[in-house]
């Protein structure tokens, strides 16, 4: 069997079902971890291919072949077409529409839709899956307090990028594919390559995480891609679990396993470099780019600048679980003569505040021609033998209750932080940058893993998302400065109590009765608008120790 999801979170939320996990490198040189979930008789293989109906249909073709296998599953997010189909809910295609198939003349366009339809036998699991217990899958520590709705119905695919509804080709789609709800750019090319195969039978399965519009970016940040992969997954597995190869038993063939194929990074999201580059080379060293959850590995643009960062492993250490670095690099595609700024200068002023504030360690700063790259330590787990995580990991579910000893840790951790953001503003510095994956969380103790915005003068729109402070936002008349900092660790505090960062427009934080009044309090002191009624980042700090003896003393909830 055959499962393909759109990102690295999707790749996540089946990964972490697997055990006894070992590498296979398919002759073409795709990769695939293959391990058991728990319970189910079948083996699967997870990999990973990238972006586009194209790309897609390779890797899903030598994957069949290779394994020999009898369905495909793709797994993963896709956006709503539909406004019953909420954030959460699952889409399970009961046929795919290959959207750009069709004709383009002088009287306009006629569709020719090239179709993907569920078998038979596929439409019984899914519809028996659906009425009874179709959640047994979905983890404890992640099940909802409402049940996400299945929607066994059509979905439409295809390589252009949907950021509106009123676009044409969100038109195109309601005028001729007007049962459609839902939409990718992956599904179309692994029912094709499962339908070369004649006897393989394809089934996608997709967790909502937006609805096909610009507030795509807005719902990413809220967790809605984690969430709607964790479900699809879920399902998936649901399903997996009563599927049998046709006419025997999976035990008749226990070395040939499902393979779930993940097409990552997504189909709303473009191929970046270190996507399709494994190893990085810098300064005469090689790094292997981790892809680890959350937004640890990315790339953005600004005009003629590139910026990316990864977890990556240093590969010419000798010890077998490794040494791990915070990579980013910044590369200035076409440096103008004479300009005024260099953004490249950024990575060296970082080395120097790391060394003269006891930032994270320097282990390489190369500069050659119009790329800069800079490596800073990221500690590891020895035990588990991979780099340590990030706040990112422990965060709630919007619906789930804050764990006690989780929340524990994590306040215990942003106070930490909130100590070494005082010496950074000892030096009239600011690092404007919190998020969940900024915090790297040790067993003791947390530590920010870069210096963020401290080494560019503030801006205005400046660290888009929800944890942004309000003076950050456009249209602001005061400068950022350190009162965001503890406006931005007042919201990972929300987000860890509530599951929900602040949300603009919204009322205030207003905390439960379970949570400690200094806990309440240091809250909503940090999260007020005007940045000068804000406490100082030391003042915020003993509120956390405070709250910290708080939650000590409260006796565990039965």
């Amino acid at each position: 069997m055959v499962v393909l999801t759109a990102l690295q979170v999707e790749y996540e939320a089946v990964r972490r079902h697997l055990t006894d996990v070992e590498e296979v490198e398919l002759p073409q040189g795709t990769l695939l971890d293959v391990g058991r979930v728990p319970g189910l008789d079948w083996r699967l293989a997870l990999a990973e291919t990238g972006p586009t109906n194209t790309r897609a249909a390779l890797v899903t073709q030598s994957a069949i072949e290779h394994f020999d296998a009898d369905a495909v599953f793709f797994v993963g997010v896709a956006g709503s077409l539909k406004d019953d189909v909420r954030l959460g809910d699952v889409v399970v295609a009961s046929k795919i529409y290959g959207y750009h198939g069709g004709r383009e003349s002088a009287d306009g366009f006629s569709a020719r839709p090239v179709l993907g339809e569920t078998s038979y036998r596929m439409d019984q699991l899914v519809r028996s899956a659906c009425r009874n217990n179709p959640w047994v899958c979905l983890t404890p520590a992640a099940e909802p307090s409402a049940r996400p709705a299945v929607h066994f119905a059509p979905i439409a695919a295809g390589d252009v990028l949907i950021g509106s509804r009123a676009s044409e080709t969100a038109r195109r789609i309601r005028r001729h594919y007007n049962d459609a709800v839902a939409v990718d750019m992956e599904s179309h090319g692994v029912a094709q390559a499962a339908r070369m195969h004649g006897t393989v039978e394809m089934l996608a399965i997709r967790g909502i995480s937006d609805f096909a519009g610009p507030e795509k970016a807005t719902a990413d940040a809220r967790g809605s891609q984690r969430t709607a992969s964790r479900h699809a997954a879920a399902f998936a597995l649901r399903i997996l679990r009563d599927l049998r190869p046709a006419g025997r038993a999976p035990l008749e063939r226990p070395g040939r396993p499902a393979t779930v194929v993940v097409s990552g990074p997504g189909r709303n999201a473009g191929t970046t470099d270190w996507e399709t580059r494994p190893v990085v080379r810098a300064g005469g060293q090689e790094y292997l780019l981790y892809k680890g959850p959350g937004d640890l590995l990315q790339e953005s643009r600004d005009g003629d600048v590139v910026r990316r960062q990864a977890v990556a492993r240093v590969t010419s250490d000798r010890d077998s679980r490794g040494s791990y670095v915070w990579l980013r690099q910044i590369e200035w595609e076409r440096p103008l003569p004479g300009a005024g700024f260099d953004p490249l200068a950024a990575l060296e002023q970082e080395t120097r505040l790391c060394l003269e504030h006891r930032g994270p360690g320097v282990v390489q700063l190369s500069r050659g021609g119009n790329t800069a790259t800079l490596a800073l330590t990221w500690p590891a787990d020895r035990r588990l033998g991979r780099p340590l995580g990030t706040l990112y990991e422990l965060l709630p579910l919007a619906t789930a209750r804050p764990d006690p000893l989780r929340l524990l840790t994590i306040v215990k951790g942003l106070a930490t932080v909130a100590e070494f953001l005082g010496r950074l503003h000892d030096g009239e510095l600011s690092h404007r940058a919190l998020r969940p994956t900024a915090i790297v969380m040790g067993r003791q103790h947390a530590s920010l893993r870069d210096f963020g915005l401290a080494t560019v003068p503030p801006r205005r729109g400046e660290h888009a998302g929800p944890y942004q402070a309000p003076e950050q936002r456009h249209g602001s008349v005061t400068r950022p400065g350190p009162a965001a900092d503890v406006y931005q660790v007042g919201a990972l505090l929300q987000h860890a109590l509530t599951g929900r960062p602040p949300t603009p427009g919204l009322p205030a934080f207003r905390p439960s009765g379970a949570v400690p009044d200094t806990l309440a309090q240091a809250v909503a002191d940090a999260l007020r608008q005007d940045p000068a009624a804000r406490p100082g980042i030391r003042t915020l700090r003993l509120q956390l120790l405070a709250a910290t003896r708080d939650l000590l003393a409260v006796p565990p909830q039965r």
